[in-house]
């Protein structure tokens, strides 16, 4: 059952030798594509966005946080989610206009009866336009999950962005990974070390979500964009093409985010102060992966 990712970063397959060769012995979850949104004139609305570190320090909020003023800056309703298991910084990251203290917790919850407090009234806000969703350590209640976050988004007109964090195994990403409408945005660090972890991790999404059938390219690991991420002044690591290399075919793409002294900081994101590089790098991996 689907591919063999083990020899990915270290030798090309050889001719006649297919990667995928061997099974695994588990059965995948099947992965669901919901119907689409559509706005008032009939056009299909940006997918949702899942962005996963590859490994700690990836920067997926940074990430989840351009992506998502890209995304609002065309007028569309956006919110930027916490998905990890404990609560990150997203919203000490992004909320430059107005931090809220409501949780997404109390949000889900706002009304009682499991049902959500008008979603307007409980973001934080960016000056970019876009809202923001943190949450606590707190778990989520009762049998609730990140599919009934995202359910209740959808009913809100909104289109999230999750900052998942990492790992990509943590169990309340699951219903997320299932969701085959939510476009998967994998964030390394230009480092060689995580480069070569990425193996193991895009070997674990295709023995957990990917399908019997599906070859190079197809099923959830050809739906993954790789984003690596320089964090460092001057740094021209050569991961990305050394990813090139090796995965051109099997992911979706893989961008590169440049080296940005304001997000350097670790302080406040304010988007239009991020340079025209930067921002055009999130513009570009927007456009692959939302549609």
């Amino acid at each position: 059952m689907g591919q063999d990712w083990s020899q990915w970063l270290d030798e090309t397959p050889e001719t006649g030798d297919p990667a995928g060769s061997r099974t695994r012995d588990r059965a995948p979850v099947v992965r669901l594509r919901r119907s689409r949104r559509e706005n008032g004139e009939g056009e299909l609305l940006p997918r949702p966005i899942l962005v996963v570190g590859g490994c700690g320090g990836a920067g997926t909020t940074t990430t989840a946080l351009g992506l998502a003023a890209e995304l609002g800056s065309g007028g569309l309703a956006t919110v930027a989610v916490d998905a990890t298991a404990a609560g990150s910084d997203l919203a000490l990251r992004g909320a430059d206009e107005h931090l809220s203290p409501i949780s997404l917790q109390a949000w889900l919850y706002g009304r009682g009866d499991d049902e959500p407090a008008p979603l307007k009234e409980c973001l934080s806000q960016s000056s970019s336009g876009v809202g923001l969703l943190w949450r606590d350590a707190a778990p989520l209640r009762r049998r609730a999950t990140y599919l009934t976050v995202a359910r209740a988004l959808a009913d809100a007109g909104h289109t999230p962005v999750y900052d998942g964090g990492s790992p990509i195994a943590a169990r309340q990403l699951r219903p997320l990974l299932e969701d085959a409408d939510i476009a998967l945005v994998l964030a390394i660090p230009a480092r060689a070390d995580a480069a070569n972890r990425l193996r193991v991790t895009l070997e674990w999404l295709d023995d957990e979500f990917g399908g019997q059938t599906e070859g190079q390219g197809g099923g959830i690991v050809g739906d993954t964009t790789i984003v690596v991420s320089h964090q460092l002044p001057g740094d021209s690591a050569p991961v990305a093409e050394h990813l090139r290399e090796h995965l051109d075919g099997w992911v979706r793409d893989i961008r590169e985010i440049p080296y940005d002294q304001h997000l350097a900081r670790g302080e406040l994101v304010r988007h239009n102060a991020l340079a025209a590089e930067t921002r055009r790098a999130y513009r570009t991996l927007l456009a692959g992966v939302a549609s």
